[in-house]
Parts: structure tokens; C-alpha cells; sequence
């Protein structure tokens, strides 16, 4: 469901600039929507220094799925006190000898990653000429002559007017040219022209400067992977209170930076959710002057717990705007049926429902919600394969115990790929097709819904004819089927529904072509005779395209099973057998899994969500929300 938001303007003695910031925080679900003063100088600096290091040091702000699966939690750092000063020293208490001590290792670390850059770029430079022995520093004295040195890869450089010694190196060639001093500026045009590579010789051996580099290079890379593994050790140990001191210098320097000055007055303008208003007024009730209430510019999405983790798949196509229905709840149900029927398989379902709830009970707010959403596919996975009598690709009646009764509740039945009939594949198409056409029209029922609210005359001429002519064409298109691909729109059963034709048509030519032709009038008010012609042509061709699309419910359905079976008939391969039974059930989980997961979000997003949603909100994030490692507390 979708919350407003409501613009409130606060005005403060300027003298309590601090006690507004530290309620604004302590609320939590409320945003500032000026910052026009400056903070405290030493909140400001504290943000700056942890920000700069977090960035140089590779701190996450949460920890990746790896380290989920392996144990590692995310940590909640309180940091208290009475006003912000007291606040700040327990930022420093906590965390200031880690981020003194990780910013000495990070220091130390790009100090050596420069001096190793340094060395090897002069190592790699003299290269081609490291196996010299003599001192060639007294190239840089000559008068009479001038001599440079070039490497070629194709062919030696020998240019007019020049004495050339050519070396051949392996795949290039070193050419050492020694000219009059006036005709230097030829040669460096000639090999500027052919891009060759200037080689500057050091002030002696370099062969000795080769040397003398290598073992450089060699002590930094062990300092480098010394520091490199320093570091590592203090991120392991410090990442969550390093994440929570950055979070919450950054709320303080929001919360401070509140407002511009009006005289004695502060006025300060904040955004909060319609839920927290009432509570939002009480708490600045003895502290500010609160203005009537404007409409917000943003949108906070209130849904049951279950619901919540489907918020992510609705806003990859945007957060519903002031118009707009939030259509999470539908996406919720949906979306998951959609994953268990592309993914019927009751021992791959269990295994994705494991390693969801894993992830759920180990991530953090992000990582929690996608770890709830696998269980919930993995849920959805395994109940479609009991229906499907499917584990792991194996008939369900074989599990020990409780197989035979789950074979009961088994609709299909496809034990060996001989069993995939042409009535079942039919049969599954057809489902797919019908579960398409109930999605595709509930798109439009809210299309209709959300419009009919703000524009009634477009609501009933486009909407709602939209939504009719498409039902209506759907029966034409069963009467089709039905009546044997014949136009006999009134002999036969409506395939899918089996109603006759003759009652099917009496109500679907008139309602489609009355439907057709109010939303063509409509159309040639709106955009003329040449637009409205392709728009038409555009709704139809919609129609069909997006009906049919539903079929990959179906063809991933039977693409699941397929290579299911064809993995299981590796079994009578011996012992080799285990490997690849066990290879192949993670690559399809994986790989098919991801495939099917981007299915569901295509039906969703382009076939379903086009119809009725265009996601142009704004999702509203209050200060409690940057708030993930840190927990900020002012006593009274």
C-alpha cells in the first residue's frame, strides 16, 4: 500500500538548533528537505575523514552473500549521549584507536603501491636495454653529437642523416641513432611519426639500475602483501563500526545543516510520512511553531511484513506516483506462482528455500529481503513440484516414507521423457495462455481503477474500453479455436471454457465492436486520423503479442522437466554418475533459476505493469533510514 507524505514548516529559536536536530534524528522517519546552515565544525570533520578512509580502505556498507552463507552478521554500534558533543565522544571512544590505526595501514599501503608503481614503470622503461653493462651516462655530455635511443617492433628505425646500431630483442628491435646535434629534431619527428618508444638511459649500468630495480620491486610487493593483509585484518574486525560511525556522522551532519536563519527564527522544512504525523506534531509540540501541512513529493510504501520483500521487484520499475496504486501486493502473490510453475521441482524447491531462509536469518534489511524472497520462490518451487511429481527430476513417489502419499497429490505425471505426451504439452500451454489472459486483464481492470479517480471521461472512453475489447477479442479468439480454426464464430465450444459459440459470440462481437469503435472516436479527438490509426493498429497487434508471451510459463515448464531428465540418465554411468548428478542439479538451479526469475520479471514489468504503471514517485528516505550498523541514542 502507498503512504503519503506530508511538507511541514518548522520554526525554531535559533539558540535551539541542536535539541531540533537531536529530536529530528531521535524520530527517525523524517526527511529535511532544506539544509541551508552549516554543522558543528567537528561533526563535519569526523564525516569527512571517516567518509575519505571508508572509500580508501574498500568499506562496504553491507556484507556481500558469501559472507553471509558464511556466518558473518552484521553488528548494531550504539553510540549515546546527552547532547551532540557527548554523541561525538562516543563515536571517538568506540572506533577512534580502529580508524587511527586503519588509516595508518591504508597510508602505508598506497605509499608502498606508489613507490612499486614507480619502480616497476622505470623497470619496464629500461627493459630493453638492461642487458648493458656499461655506464651510458656520458651519452648526456656529447657536443658534437646527439644520441638517442629507440624501439621498433616491426622493423629497425633508420632514418636519413643518422648512424643506426640495430639490436634485435625478442619480437622488437633496439635501435641506438647517433646524429649531428642540428638534425635532432628529424629524428625525434621521424619516430614520433612511426610512435616508436624513447628510451632514457640512467645515469649508469643499466644493467646495475636493472638489478638494483628487481629487488626493489620484489621487497614491495612483500611490504604491499604484507599492508594488504594488515588491512584486511582490521576491516574483519572493525567494517560494522567503522559502517556505523560513518552513518552516524552522516545523520548528524544532515540533521545539523537543518533550516535557514530568519532573524531569531530557524525555519526548517521537513517531509513525514502521513502514518507519523500526529506523533511527528507532539514531539516538536513544546520546541517549534509547525505549519498546516502542504503535499509531499515523495512516497512511503507501507505493506505487511511478507508483502515488504516485494517492494524491491516494484520499484525495479519505479516507485508509484501520486496516482498510481502500489501494485506490490498483486506482484506478491503472483510473482511467485509464476516462479513455481516455470520451476516445479520439490527437492530443488527445498534446497532454494534453505538457502533463503539462511540468508534471511543472517542478512540485514537488504540481504534480508532477497534472502526472504528465495525461500519464497524455493517454497513456491516445491509445492509445484509435488503437483508436477517431481524431485530432484526423479518420480516423487521414490522419496522414503512420504513419497507415496505425495505422489497422490500429483496432477502431472511425467516419469520418463517417453511420458511427455503431446496432451500435456498442449494442456500446460493452455494454462499458461489462461493464467495469461487473467493477468493481462486485471493490468487493464487497474488501469481503469487508478484513472477513473482523477479523469473520468478517459477512464470510461480508453480504460475501461480497453479493458472490454480485450476480453471481448480473447472470446473471439476461443470461438476460433474452438469452432476448428474456422470463422463459424457460432458453431462449436469456446475453447479453454467449453461454453457454446452461439452464447460466447452474442456477447463478444457486440461488446468488442462497440468497444473498438468508442475508443477509435476517442482516439481521432485526441490525435487525429493518422496517429490514431497507428495507436489501433498498435493496441491489437498489444493484444495478441502480449497474450502469447505467457506462453514461456509453459515452455520453461517443460524445459525444467526435459533437462531434468535427460541429467538423470547419466545414473546408470557407474560411480561418475554422483558428480554429475550433483554438478548438474547446482548448474540448473542455478542457471535456470536465474532464467526464470527474469521471466516472472518480464511478465510482470512488460506485460502486465505497461498496462497500468509507470513508477515515476519517489520513495521517501528519512534519516533513520542511512541507519544500518549504528543505533543513535540522546538521553534526557
Amino acid at each position: 500500500m502507498k503512504d503519503r507524505t506530508y511538507q511541514l514548516l518548522l520554526a525554531v529559536d535559533i539558540d535551539k538548533k541542536e535539541e531540533l536536530a537531536k529530536r529530528l534524528v531521535s524520530f527517525k522517519a523524517v526527511k529535511i528537505v532544506e539544509r541551508k546552515t552549516k554543522a558543528i565544525e567537528e561533526v563535519e570533520r569526523m564525516q569527512a575523514l571517516v567518509s575519505e578512509l571508508a572509500e580508501r580502505a574498500g568499506i562496504r556498507p553491507e556484507a556481500g552473500y558469501t559472507e553471509i552463507l558464511m556466518g558473518r552478521r552484521i553488528k548494531r554500534i550504539r553510540f549515546e549521549g546527552r547532547t551532540v558533543n557527548e554523541v561525538l565522544e562516543s563515536i571517538s571512544s568506540t572506533v577512534g584507536n580502529t580508524i587511527e590505526e586503519l588509516e595508518k595501514a591504508v597510508f602505508d599501503l598506497e605509499s608502498t603501491e606508489s613507490a612499486l608503481g614507480a619502480a616497476e614503470s622505470e623497470l619496464s622503461r629500461i627493459a630493453p636495454i638492461s642487458f648493458i653493462e656499461h655506464d651510458l651516462s656520458f651519452i648526456g655530455s656529447l657536443r658534437r653529437f646527439c644520441v638517442k635511443i629507440y624501439v621498433s617492433k616491426d622493423r629497425p628505425f633508420t632514418p636519413d642523416g643518422a648512424v643506426v646500431s640495430v639490436h634485435q630483442l625478442n619480437g622488437s628491435y633496439l635501435n641506438v641513432v647517433v646524429c649531428r646535434p642540428e638534425d635532432e629534431q628529424l629524428i625525434i619527428k621521424a619516430a614520433g611519426e612511426l610512435g616508436l618508444t624513447l628510451i632514457s638511459p640512467p645515469s649508469y649500468s643499466p644493467a646495475a639500475r636493472a638489478r638494483k630495480l628487481n629487488k626493489e620491486v620484489e621487497e614491495l610487493k612483500a611490504k604491499r602483501d604484507d599492508l594488504l593483509k594488515k588491512v584486511g585484518e582490521i576491516k574483519a574486525r572493525a567494517e560494522d563500526e567503522i559502517d556505523a560511525a560513518l552513518e552516524a556522522l552522516t545523520a548528524l551532519k544532515e540533521a545539523l545543516e537543518l533550516g535557514e536563519p530568519h532573524g531569531r527564527f530557524l525555519l526548517v522544512r521537513v517531509e513525514v510520512p502521513s502514518l507519523f504525523y500526529e506523533r511527528f506534531l507532539k514531539s516538536m509540540s513544546d520546541i517549534a511553531i509547525v505549519s498546516e501541512p502542504d503535499k509531499g513529493e515523495e512516497v512511503e510504501l507501507v505493506n505487511p511484513i511478507y508483502v515488504k520483500n516485494f517492494e524491491q521487484i516494484t520499484e525495479t520499475q519505479g516507485v508509484p506516483s501520486e496516482h498510481e496504486i502500489d501494485p506490490t501486493p498483486i506482484i506478491a502473490f503472483v510473482f511467485p506462482l509464476f516462479f513455481g510453475f516455470m520451476f516445479p521441482d520439490l527437492g530443488q524447491g527445498l534446497v532454494l528455500l534453505a538457502l533463503g531462509l539462511l540468508i534471511y536469518l543472517r542478512g540485514w534489511k537488504v540481504k534480508k529481503m532477497w534472502g526472504a524472497l528465495l525461500a519464497t520462490f524455493g517454497a513456491s518451487a516445491s509445492i509445484s513440484g509435488i503437483l508436477a511429481g517431481e524431485f530432484f527430476g526423479f518420480d516423487v513417489s521414490l522419496i522414503p516414507g512420504i513419497g507415496p502419499y505425495l505422489a497422490r497429490a500429483a496432477i502431472v505425471k511425467i516419469p520418463t521423457l517417453s511420458s511427455l505426451t503431446s496432451g500435456i504439452v498442449l494442456g500446460a500451454l493452455a494454462l499458461a495462455i489462461l493464467i495469461g489472459i487473467v493477468h493481462l486483464a486485471s493490468g487493464f481492470f487497474l488501469d481503469f481503477y487508478q484513472t477513473v479517480k482523477h479523469d473520468r471521461l478517459r477512464a470510461y472512453a480508453e480504460k475501461l474500453t480497453a479493458l472490454l475489447a480485450y476480453a471481448g477479442a480473447v472470446l473471439i479468439g476461443l470461438s476460433i479455436i474452438g469452432g476448428g480454426y474456422t470463422f463459424n464464430l457460432f458453431a462449436g465450444r469456446a475453447a479453454l471454457i467449453g461454453v457454446p459459440n452461439a452464447y460466447v459470440s452474442m456477447f463478444s462481437i457486440p461488446v468488442t465492436a462497440a468497444s473498438l469503435g468508442v475508443m477509435v472516436f476517442f482516439m481521432l479527438r485526441e490525435m487525429g486520423p493518422l496517429n490514431s490509426m497507428i495507436q489501433f493498429m498498435f493496441v491489437v497487434i498489444e493484444f495478441l503479442a502480449n497474450t502469447i508471451s505467457y506462453s514461456r510459463l509453459a515452455i520453461l515448464f517443460l524445459v525444467h522437466i526435459i533437462l531434468m531428465k535427460a541429467l538423470n540418465l547419466t545414473i546408470g554411468m557407474g560411480a561418475i554418475s554422483v558428480p554429475l548428478l550433483i554438478i548438474g542439479n547446482v548448474g540448473i538451479m542455478a542457471l535456470e533459476g536465474l532464467i526464470v526469475y527474469i521471466q516472472a520479471l518480464r511478465l510482470h514489468i512488460y506485460e502486465w505493469g505497461t498496462k497500468f504503471y509507470m513508477g515515476g514517485g519517489k520513495r521517501f528516505k528519512g534519516l533513520g533510514d542511512m541507519l544500518l550498523h549504528a543505533d543513535l541514542l540522546f538521553r534526557e
